[in-house]
């Protein structure tokens, strides 16, 4: 046999051979079609038992009417008390508990009837219940665990009901009664009472299952579906799978009802509240308005104010006539003073005097001065010498008129003060009142600004009252039904069809699922092919299981257990070839392997074919040989060690029924095996046994649990470790493959035990 470089393997690393997988599982075929058809009897039974579910649904489209009329809306910082109601938010009202519980109060849905027709079907009825059920009061609200009622009636009519809390606890039972069935119990009293769906004369078996409204609301939640079909519209799908389609109509109409008109009830709340703040509102603000418009009453009163535009430009108008009244009074008075200075001036004493503006008295006695001027200046100029007694006459009497005006100049000038006084003291009050404008404007405009906003407020508040008492008239629900209920086509479960092709598939691939799985997670070798991936050391042989019981197999008659043994001996011999390699030393990583089995059968298969073969017992610390041939008590392997007076010949047994089969037996079991194993008398025993016998077949200790086939490495030519399906461990495996890294032995070889006859062949190859 030739040596090959050792390498270890991990079973991890394997890659999954698909074809020798279906390769596999097509040898399965029996099993497969076995539980192709249990799987299509379970469909079948399943398929019956199941009724069909129908998915109702309606659409509703979310609209947001009150939003435009909503008061807060009217004022800019609205949106900061919320915006538009989201339709995630309208979900949640929809799948609100009190409206379910409503609903669930309404309908009764807290109680459950199903009618039993046989064994294995059972149906839910709904509205068209054979029998109902009337409960005491308030009996849903304290109930804390369902209750269920199964009642029996035959053919004549009589009635069995019993009452249990639970499914185990019974607490009420009557027999033989009829309808309408009073059934007293812990809970109170019970009627049962026929419908119109009753059928007399026919056997009933029907379960009623009572539950608490809360219990019931949360069950309807779960099976209630509200889904928004398209984030782009307002739009929201309510759905119930049930097997009723008029149920689930009812049902779903009623989840949409239900939250119309609580969104109108709250509508009606919410314009309530409206309507009540804002008629509160408009009395205070008729009363602030009452007081406004009395203080700028008084406030007009107590500056005498009409309207302060008007007054402003009636003030500026009469201020610039009485500034060209002031300019002309003091142009006057100054030409007066000028007039009465001039003639009082000596210089100027017989000059022409102007005539002054406000000095109407004098203007005739100026021109009679000016005239008598003019003539004096005439005689002037034609006397020659001044005491001309025209000249005279003439001087005397200017200077007599020029005392009169100068008495006129005088009236004039005072007159011409007073009015200049006057005017003056009414430049200083248009002043004044100009000053004082301001201050008015800005607190005439602090009154009529709130005035102002109290009238608007107050106007808002009319046009409110009427939109909200509008829509308290004309509620509009929120949600527009788009669709109502309806059933969409065909089943939302499976239909009988699809059930039978489900469990066909189901059954076709339950075998080679579970027979993946088991090999996914099995930790013992199942076949030969495991031995090459998890190491390199090569299968010499594959020995078949035998199912006689016995030790020794017959090798007479037409045997396939026999025969692997031969392929063994045939492998063997092949590799053994050069004379020298004798000695086989067949071992297992741990008992129970069947070396000892193999190490007989294999010596008498090979004694067969006219070798001289010696069996040889070294499993000191177990040994087994002698029970397998019934050999008699005698020295074996153990007393040869420790006397050195025994020889060869003395430990060599004969076999009856194989004459050319030697046995040695172990002897007796000593206390220290290993020390013995390593004695030289060993090496001295097998050394004559080469001389003597053509092979030699060793019967070794397990190699994974002592050393004792490890010690005897130096005196064997080829070690065969025997692996047992359904026995080795993939650990024993690893644990052979770091022994052979750290004491490889000689020429190893596997031989795998307990192989299915119909597998060998296929195997060898």
């Amino acid at each position: 046999m030739k040596e090959i470089p050792f390498k270890s393997y991990k079973k991890a690393d394997k890659k999954i051979d698909v074809i020798e997988l279906l390769r596999y599982y097509s040898t399965k075929w029996k099993y497969i079609l076995a539980s192709v058809v249990v799987f299509l009897a379970l469909g079948a039974v399943y398929a019956y038992m199941k009724s069909p579910i129908y998915e109702v649904q309606a659409n509703v489209l979310i609209t947001d009417n009150d939003t435009k009329s909503d008061f807060l809306r009217s004022f800019s910082i609205a949106d900061m008390f919320g915006g538009k109601a989201a339709v995630d938010e309208e979900i949640a009202l929809m799948y609100s508990h009190t409206l379910f519980s409503n609903i669930v109060k309404q309908y009764q849905l807290n109680e459950q009837y199903i009618v039993k027709k046989n064994i294995l079907k059972k149906i839910r009825k709904y509205d068209d219940t054979p029998v109902e059920i009337i409960t005491p009061p308030q009996f849903s609200d304290t109930l804390t665990e369902q209750v269920i009622f199964k009642l029996n009636v035959d053919k004549k009519g009589d009635v069995d009901a019993k009452m249990k809390l639970g499914r185990f606890t019974t607490l009420a039972e009557v027999k033989d009664k009829k309808f309408p069935l009073r059934f007293n119990t812990p809970y109170g009293e019970f009627v049962f009472k026929t419908t119109d769906f009753y059928e007399a004369g026919k056997p009933l078996n029907i379960a009623i299952i009572v539950t608490s409204y809360n219990q019931a609301t949360e069950a309807l939640q779960k099976n209630v579906m509200c889904a928004i079909p398209n984030k782009k519209a307002r739009v929201i799908s309510v759905s119930l799978n049930s097997t009723s389609i008029p149920f689930a109509e009812k049902i779903v109409n009623a989840v949409v009802d239900g939250y119309n008109e609580r969104g109108i009830e709250e509508n009606k709340v919410r314009n309530q509240i409206t309507a009540d703040f804002v008629e509160k509102r408009l009395a205070d603000l008729t009363e602030e308005l009452n007081l406004t418009e009395k203080s700028v009453e008084n406030y007009k009163k107590d500056n005498n104010i009409v309207d302060l535009v008007a007054d402003a430009q009636y003030i500026f108008t009469k201020k610039g006539t009485i500034d060209e009244q002031l300019v002309k009074a003091e142009t006057e008075y100054e030409i007066l003073e000028m007039t009465r200075e001039l003639m009082n001036d000596p210089g100027h004493q017989y000059d022409l005097i102007p005539t002054p503006y406000g000095a109407e008295a004098a203007i005739d006695a100026i021109a009679e001065y000016n005239k008598l001027i003019l003539e004096r200046m005439k005689l002037v100029n034609n006397a020659k010498t001044n005491n001309n007694a025209a000249l005279r006459t003439i001087s005397s009497q200017l200077d007599a008129m020029r005392e009169n005006i100068n008495a006129t100049l005088d009236r004039s000038l005072a007159s011409a003060r007073v009015k200049l006084h006057d005017l003056r003291e009414q430049m200083n009050t248009s002043d004044s009142r100009l000053g004082e404008l301001p201050r008015q404007e800005r607190e005439y405009l602090n009154i009529k600004r709130r005035q102002v906003v109290q009238e608007n407020i107050y106007l808002l508040l009319l046009q409110h009252r009427e939109e909200t008492n509008l829509r308290m008239a004309n509620a509009i629900p929120k949600g527009q039904i788009i669709d109502k209920a309806y059933p969409l086509e065909g089943q939302s479960n499976l239909t009988k069809m699809q059930v039978m092709l489900l469990f066909f598939l189901l059954g076709l691939i339950a075998v080679p699922v579970w027979l993946y799985i088991r090999n996914m997670f099995r930790t013992k070798i199942s076949g030969r092919s495991d031995l090459a991936e998890l190491t390199s050391v090569p299968v010499v042989g594959s020995i078949g299981k035998d199912n006689s019981g016995d030790h020794l197999i017959s090798f007479d008659n037409d045997n396939e257990a026999a025969e692997t043994f031969c392929h063994l001996r045939g492998n063997l011999q092949f590799l053994m070839a050069n004379g020298t390699n004798k000695v086989v030393q067949i071992s297992s990583m741990a008992s129970g392997a069947g070396k000892t089995f193999i190490s007989s059968n294999f010596a008498v298969c090979i004694a067969q074919s006219g070798k001289k073969i010696a069996l040889v017992d070294m499993d000191i610390r177990n040994p087994k040989i002698a029970e397998y041939f019934n050999l008699p008590e005698g020295p074996g392997v153990s007393q040869y060690i420790v006397d050195n007076d025994l020889t060869v010949k003395d430990l060599i047994r004969k076999v009856p029924a194989c004459p050319n089969l030697n046995v040695i037996t172990g002897g007796a079991i000593p206390p220290n095996a290993s020390e013995l194993l390593l004695s030289p008398r060993v090496d001295q025993l097998f050394d004559e046994l080469r001389k003597e016998f053509d092979f030699i077949i060793v019967d070794s200790s397990p190699v994974g649990q002592v050393s004792d086939s490890i010690s005897l490495n130096r005196i064997t030519d080829v070690t065969l470790i025997v692996c047992r399906i359904n026995k080795t461990t993939f650990d024993e495996i690893d644990a052979l493959n770091e022994l052979m890294m750290m004491n490889p032995l000689k020429r190893i070889g596997l031989i795998v035990n307990g192989v299915k006859l119909s597998r060998i062949y296929p195997d060898m190859r």
